[in-house]
């Protein structure tokens, strides 16, 4: 099991790789031109997971990763992504 943050075109997915090999995007991070924004995606409605006007990539990230989502989506509790970011696919 893994989870890594990956480049997309408009920012950065967080994804979880299950040891079956399904990806799964549980958060993402969105480089605007007026801001950086983040979601820890859920299978509910929950709003508090979403957050606008971020100072720096580094403090989205913690804002999603705090919020463990791949729990929700099969992932272990604790699990850490990896370092840096892998280009996307």
């Amino acid at each position: 099991m893994k989870l890594f943050w990956r480049e997309s075109k408009s920012g950065e997915h967080l994804m979880l790789e299950l040891d079956s090999g399904d990806l799964t995007r549980v958060g993402f991070i969105l480089n605007t031109p007026r801001s950086i924004d983040a979601v820890a995606q859920t299978r509910g409605y929950a709003p508090e997971r979403s957050h606008n006007g971020f100072p720096s990539i580094e403090e989205a990230r913690h804002f999603v990763e705090s919020f463990s989502p791949w729990e929700e989506f099969g992932g272990i509790p604790g699990l850490r992504a990896e370092p840096g970011v892998r280009p996307r696919a």
